[in-house]
Protein backbone atom coordinates (compact mmCIF):
# COMPACT_ATOMS: atom_id res chain seq x y z
CA UNK A 1 0.00 0.00 0.00
CA UNK A 2 1.18 3.74 -0.84
CA UNK A 3 -0.39 6.86 0.11
CA UNK A 4 0.46 10.45 0.90
CA UNK A 5 -0.45 13.23 3.05
CA UNK A 6 0.38 16.00 5.50
CA UNK A 7 3.22 14.27 8.28
CA UNK A 8 1.46 14.32 11.54
CA UNK A 9 -1.51 12.65 9.78
CA UNK A 10 0.93 10.35 7.88
CA UNK A 11 2.39 9.16 10.83
CA UNK A 12 -0.79 8.74 12.61
CA UNK A 13 -2.12 6.44 10.59
CA UNK A 14 1.32 4.34 10.95
CA UNK A 15 0.54 4.59 14.73
CA UNK A 16 -2.75 3.49 14.53
CA UNK A 17 -1.77 0.17 12.17
CA UNK A 18 0.63 -0.83 14.27
CA UNK A 19 -1.89 -1.23 17.24
CA UNK A 20 -3.17 -3.97 15.08
CA UNK A 21 -1.16 -6.89 16.38
CA UNK A 22 -1.03 -8.57 12.64
CA UNK A 23 1.07 -5.41 11.86
CA UNK A 24 2.93 -4.70 14.83
CA UNK A 25 6.62 -4.86 12.90
CA UNK A 26 5.39 -3.89 9.33
CA UNK A 27 8.53 -1.72 7.67
CA UNK A 28 7.25 1.50 6.43
CA UNK A 29 8.97 4.11 4.19
CA UNK A 30 9.09 7.09 3.89
CA UNK A 31 10.04 9.81 1.26
CA UNK A 32 9.09 13.47 0.98
CA UNK A 33 6.46 14.46 -1.39
CA UNK A 34 7.70 18.60 -2.07
CA UNK A 35 5.01 19.09 -5.04
CA UNK A 36 1.95 18.36 -2.75
CA UNK A 37 0.51 14.96 -3.00
CA UNK A 38 2.12 11.76 -4.68
CA UNK A 39 -0.84 9.92 -4.97
CA UNK A 40 -3.94 13.22 -4.67
CA UNK A 41 -6.75 10.55 -5.18
CA UNK A 42 -8.38 7.34 -3.60
CA UNK A 43 -7.98 4.10 -5.57
CA UNK A 44 -8.48 0.76 -4.71
CA UNK A 45 -8.34 -2.04 -6.97
CA UNK A 46 -7.75 -5.79 -6.95
CA UNK A 47 -4.76 -6.99 -8.55
CA UNK A 48 -4.03 -11.09 -8.26
CA UNK A 49 -0.03 -9.98 -7.82
CA UNK A 50 2.12 -6.77 -7.26
CA UNK A 51 4.56 -8.44 -9.34
CA UNK A 52 4.58 -9.61 -12.99
CA UNK A 53 6.10 -12.50 -14.58
CA UNK A 54 5.78 -14.68 -17.87
CA UNK A 55 4.08 -17.46 -17.41
CA UNK A 56 2.82 -16.06 -13.59
CA UNK A 57 3.92 -17.10 -10.55
CA UNK A 58 0.88 -19.11 -8.40
CA UNK A 59 3.27 -21.80 -9.17
CA UNK A 60 6.39 -20.72 -7.12
CA UNK A 61 6.54 -21.17 -3.09
CA UNK A 62 6.42 -17.54 -2.48
CA UNK A 63 5.54 -18.73 1.46
CA UNK A 64 7.92 -21.28 2.26
CA UNK A 65 10.78 -19.24 3.60
CA UNK A 66 13.42 -21.92 2.42
CA UNK A 67 12.81 -20.75 -0.84
CA UNK A 68 13.57 -17.21 -0.09
CA UNK A 69 16.43 -15.44 -0.11
CA UNK A 70 18.20 -14.08 3.44
CA UNK A 71 17.74 -10.54 3.83
CA UNK A 72 20.32 -7.86 4.25
CA UNK A 73 20.14 -5.39 6.52
CA UNK A 74 21.34 -1.71 4.77
CA UNK A 75 24.97 -1.69 7.22
CA UNK A 76 25.37 -4.77 5.80
CA UNK A 77 24.49 -4.60 2.51
CA UNK A 78 26.58 -1.44 2.85
CA UNK A 79 29.91 -3.67 4.08
CA UNK A 80 29.30 -6.12 1.29
CA UNK A 81 29.45 -3.67 -1.41
CA UNK A 82 32.40 -2.07 0.37
CA UNK A 83 34.51 -5.74 -0.15
CA UNK A 84 33.21 -6.13 -3.39
CA UNK A 85 34.54 -2.90 -4.52
CA UNK A 86 37.84 -3.77 -3.21
CA UNK A 87 38.31 -6.67 -5.44
CA UNK A 88 41.96 -6.35 -6.50
CA UNK A 89 42.98 -4.94 -2.71
CA UNK A 90 43.00 -7.64 -0.69
CA UNK A 91 45.48 -5.89 1.34
CA UNK A 92 42.55 -4.38 3.53
CA UNK A 93 40.65 -7.65 4.17
CA UNK A 94 37.95 -6.43 2.25
CA UNK A 95 38.00 -8.37 -0.45
CA UNK A 96 34.92 -9.87 -2.06
CA UNK A 97 35.85 -11.87 -5.45
CA UNK A 98 32.74 -14.40 -4.85
CA UNK A 99 29.77 -12.57 -5.17
CA UNK A 100 27.28 -10.89 -8.21
CA UNK A 101 25.21 -7.43 -7.63
CA UNK A 102 21.83 -8.24 -9.39
CA UNK A 103 19.58 -5.53 -9.85
CA UNK A 104 16.54 -7.05 -10.90
CA UNK A 105 14.03 -3.81 -11.42
CA UNK A 106 13.57 -2.16 -15.01
CA UNK A 107 16.25 -1.29 -17.25
CA UNK A 108 14.71 2.63 -17.40
CA UNK A 109 14.94 2.59 -13.76
CA UNK A 110 18.66 1.41 -13.70
CA UNK A 111 19.26 4.28 -16.20
CA UNK A 112 19.09 7.19 -13.24
CA UNK A 113 20.18 5.56 -10.86
CA UNK A 114 21.83 1.79 -9.25
CA UNK A 115 24.33 0.33 -6.68
CA UNK A 116 28.14 0.36 -7.82
CA UNK A 117 29.14 -2.44 -10.38
CA UNK A 118 25.81 -3.47 -11.14
CA UNK A 119 24.93 -4.69 -14.79
CA UNK A 120 21.78 -2.99 -16.48
CA UNK A 121 18.85 -5.39 -16.60
CA UNK A 122 18.28 -6.66 -20.36
CA UNK A 123 15.01 -5.76 -20.00
CA UNK A 124 12.24 -2.96 -20.15
CA UNK A 125 9.74 -4.83 -18.11
CA UNK A 126 10.14 -6.84 -14.63
CA UNK A 127 8.25 -9.74 -16.46
CA UNK A 128 10.84 -10.83 -19.04
CA UNK A 129 13.65 -10.77 -16.46
CA UNK A 130 15.91 -13.64 -17.44
CA UNK A 131 19.02 -13.84 -15.01
CA UNK A 132 19.86 -17.60 -13.94
CA UNK A 133 17.48 -19.26 -16.70
CA UNK A 134 20.19 -20.30 -18.74
CA UNK A 135 18.61 -19.63 -22.17
CA UNK A 136 21.03 -19.56 -25.11
CA UNK A 137 19.96 -16.09 -26.23
CA UNK A 138 20.40 -14.54 -23.15
CA UNK A 139 23.51 -15.77 -21.33
CA UNK A 140 25.75 -12.90 -23.13
CA UNK A 141 23.98 -10.60 -21.02
CA UNK A 142 23.15 -12.94 -18.22
CA UNK A 143 25.48 -11.62 -15.22
CA UNK A 144 24.83 -15.22 -13.75
CA UNK A 145 25.27 -17.21 -16.94
CA UNK A 146 29.21 -18.69 -15.88
CA UNK A 147 28.32 -18.45 -11.72
CA UNK A 148 28.97 -21.18 -10.00
CA UNK A 149 25.54 -22.01 -8.14
CA UNK A 150 27.54 -23.43 -5.20
CA UNK A 151 29.65 -20.79 -4.24
CA UNK A 152 28.76 -17.40 -6.08
CA UNK A 153 26.95 -14.95 -3.39
CA UNK A 154 24.12 -13.27 -5.39
CA UNK A 155 22.79 -10.01 -4.10
CA UNK A 156 19.99 -9.19 -5.34
CA UNK A 157 17.61 -5.72 -4.58
CA UNK A 158 15.25 -3.69 -6.22
CA UNK A 159 13.29 -0.28 -5.14
CA UNK A 160 10.97 -1.99 -1.94
CA UNK A 161 11.95 -5.77 -1.93
CA UNK A 162 8.80 -7.61 -3.30
CA UNK A 163 10.00 -8.31 -6.85
CA UNK A 164 13.26 -10.06 -5.19
CA UNK A 165 10.93 -11.98 -3.10
CA UNK A 166 9.72 -13.64 -6.12
CA UNK A 167 12.63 -13.82 -8.09
CA UNK A 168 14.78 -15.48 -5.22
CA UNK A 169 12.27 -18.16 -5.49
CA UNK A 170 12.94 -18.70 -9.59
CA UNK A 171 16.49 -18.76 -8.57
CA UNK A 172 16.62 -21.48 -5.74
CA UNK A 173 14.06 -23.41 -8.12
CA UNK A 174 17.51 -23.00 -10.68
CA UNK A 175 19.76 -24.30 -7.84
CA UNK A 176 21.26 -21.17 -6.49
CA UNK A 177 21.89 -21.94 -2.81
CA UNK A 178 23.52 -18.34 -1.53
CA UNK A 179 21.21 -16.19 -2.23
CA UNK A 180 20.88 -12.79 -0.32
CA UNK A 181 18.29 -9.75 -0.43
CA UNK A 182 18.80 -6.07 0.60
CA UNK A 183 16.14 -5.99 3.38
CA UNK A 184 13.34 -3.23 2.39
CA UNK A 185 15.37 -2.48 -1.27
CA UNK A 186 16.88 0.52 -1.98
CA UNK A 187 14.18 3.02 -0.24
CA UNK A 188 15.22 1.86 2.87
CA UNK A 189 18.62 1.88 2.39
CA UNK A 190 18.83 5.82 1.65
CA UNK A 191 16.33 5.98 4.32
CA UNK A 192 19.19 4.63 6.71
CA UNK A 193 22.71 4.61 5.02
CA UNK A 194 22.09 7.65 2.55
CA UNK A 195 23.91 7.49 -0.65
CA UNK A 196 27.18 5.29 0.02
CA UNK A 197 27.96 3.21 -2.68
CA UNK A 198 24.83 4.44 -4.76
CA UNK A 199 24.78 6.43 -7.84
CA UNK A 200 22.39 9.05 -9.21
CA UNK A 201 18.59 9.07 -7.99
CA UNK A 202 15.53 6.80 -7.13
CA UNK A 203 13.10 6.02 -10.15
CA UNK A 204 9.96 5.88 -8.21
CA UNK A 205 6.25 4.77 -9.76
CA UNK A 206 4.46 7.75 -9.04
CA UNK A 207 4.43 11.32 -10.33
CA UNK A 208 7.72 12.61 -8.56
CA UNK A 209 9.44 9.72 -10.92
CA UNK A 210 12.92 10.59 -10.00
CA UNK A 211 14.37 11.27 -6.51
CA UNK A 212 17.79 12.33 -5.30
CA UNK A 213 18.93 10.26 -2.62
CA UNK A 214 19.25 12.54 -0.03
CA UNK A 215 15.81 13.31 -0.04
CA UNK A 216 15.34 10.01 1.79
CA UNK A 217 18.17 11.20 4.69
CA UNK A 218 18.88 15.11 4.68
CA UNK A 219 20.40 15.41 7.34
CA UNK A 220 23.66 13.21 6.20
CA UNK A 221 26.33 15.03 4.74
CA UNK A 222 27.63 14.35 1.66
CA UNK A 223 31.36 13.63 1.57
CA UNK A 224 33.69 13.79 -1.35
CA UNK A 225 34.12 10.44 -1.86
CA UNK A 226 30.34 9.60 -1.20
CA UNK A 227 29.07 12.44 -4.05
CA UNK A 228 31.18 10.38 -6.67
CA UNK A 229 29.28 7.62 -6.40
CA UNK A 230 25.86 9.68 -6.40
CA UNK A 231 27.10 11.69 -9.94
CA UNK A 232 25.60 11.05 -12.87
CA UNK A 233 28.01 10.58 -15.28
CA UNK A 234 26.56 7.22 -16.31
CA UNK A 235 23.07 8.93 -17.71
CA UNK A 236 22.45 9.62 -21.61
CA UNK A 237 20.24 11.12 -23.87
CA UNK A 238 17.92 8.35 -25.51
CA UNK A 239 18.35 10.51 -28.37
CA UNK A 240 21.85 11.78 -28.93
CA UNK A 241 24.09 10.44 -26.08
CA UNK A 242 24.84 13.18 -24.66
CA UNK A 243 25.68 13.51 -20.95
CA UNK A 244 22.34 14.55 -18.98
CA UNK A 245 22.69 16.23 -15.71
CA UNK A 246 18.69 15.69 -15.33
CA UNK A 247 17.75 12.47 -13.92
CA UNK A 248 14.39 12.52 -15.25
CA UNK A 249 12.30 10.62 -17.54
CA UNK A 250 9.41 12.11 -20.18
CA UNK A 251 7.13 9.97 -22.06
CA UNK A 252 7.11 10.07 -25.79
CA UNK A 253 4.66 13.17 -26.93
CA UNK A 254 2.87 10.36 -29.52
CA UNK A 255 0.06 9.29 -27.68
CA UNK A 256 0.49 5.77 -29.07
CA UNK A 257 3.97 5.45 -28.73
CA UNK A 258 4.18 6.67 -24.72
CA UNK A 259 7.77 5.49 -24.77
CA UNK A 260 9.68 6.40 -21.15
CA UNK A 261 12.77 7.64 -21.98
CA UNK A 262 15.67 10.67 -21.09
CA UNK A 263 16.39 13.31 -22.93
CA UNK A 264 18.39 15.99 -22.87
CA UNK A 265 16.78 19.82 -23.50
CA UNK A 266 18.46 20.33 -27.30
CA UNK A 267 16.35 17.12 -28.10
CA UNK A 268 13.62 17.75 -26.67
CA UNK A 269 12.94 20.63 -28.10
CA UNK A 270 13.85 19.73 -31.42
CA UNK A 271 11.72 16.58 -31.69
CA UNK A 272 9.24 18.47 -30.02
CA UNK A 273 9.33 16.02 -27.18
CA UNK A 274 9.12 12.93 -29.31
CA UNK A 275 11.78 9.69 -28.91
CA UNK A 276 12.77 9.57 -32.53
CA UNK A 277 11.92 11.49 -35.84
CA UNK A 278 9.40 8.86 -36.91
CA UNK A 279 7.15 9.88 -33.74
CA UNK A 280 7.41 13.34 -34.87
CA UNK A 281 4.75 12.78 -37.66
CA UNK A 282 2.28 10.85 -35.84
CA UNK A 283 -1.40 11.89 -35.90
CA UNK A 284 -1.87 12.09 -31.82
CA UNK A 285 1.05 14.75 -30.66
CA UNK A 286 0.46 16.29 -27.19
CA UNK A 287 1.92 19.47 -26.11
CA UNK A 288 5.18 19.82 -25.10
CA UNK A 289 5.60 20.12 -21.78
CA UNK A 290 8.25 22.19 -19.85
CA UNK A 291 10.58 21.23 -16.79
CA UNK A 292 9.65 18.27 -14.83
CA UNK A 293 5.54 18.20 -16.29
CA UNK A 294 4.18 14.83 -16.60
CA UNK A 295 1.08 14.22 -19.06
CA UNK A 296 -2.28 13.72 -17.60
CA UNK A 297 -3.85 10.62 -18.15
CA UNK A 298 -4.03 9.01 -21.97
CA UNK A 299 -7.92 9.48 -22.03
CA UNK A 300 -7.48 12.85 -21.81
CA UNK A 301 -5.86 12.84 -25.16
CA UNK A 302 -7.08 9.51 -26.71
CA UNK A 303 -9.10 12.40 -29.10
CA UNK A 304 -6.31 14.81 -30.44
CA UNK A 305 -6.53 13.57 -33.76
CA UNK A 306 -10.55 14.05 -33.86
CA UNK A 307 -9.72 17.69 -32.31
CA UNK A 308 -7.23 18.60 -34.78
CA UNK A 309 -9.32 18.01 -37.42
CA UNK A 310 -12.00 19.88 -36.53
CA UNK A 311 -10.18 23.09 -35.41
CA UNK A 312 -8.09 22.91 -38.56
Amino acid sequence: MQYSGPSNEALSYVDWLRKDDRFFDILVQISPAPSGHAFPRLKLRYKPSLVQLEGGHSHLPMLDPSMQATPVSPVEWRERLKAINNTGDASNGLSDTDSIVLDVRNGYEWDIGHFDKTTRPDVDCFRSTSFGLSKSEVMKSDPLANADKEKTNILMYCTGGIRCDVYSAILRQRGFRNLYSLKGGVSYYLQNEGPARWRGNLFVFDSRLSLHPTAYKPEVMITEKDQQNVNNTFARCYICGSQLCDLRHRNCANLDCNLLFLCCRGCVYLHRGCCCLGCMSAPRLRPVLPGNQRYDKWHNYRDLKLLSNLTS
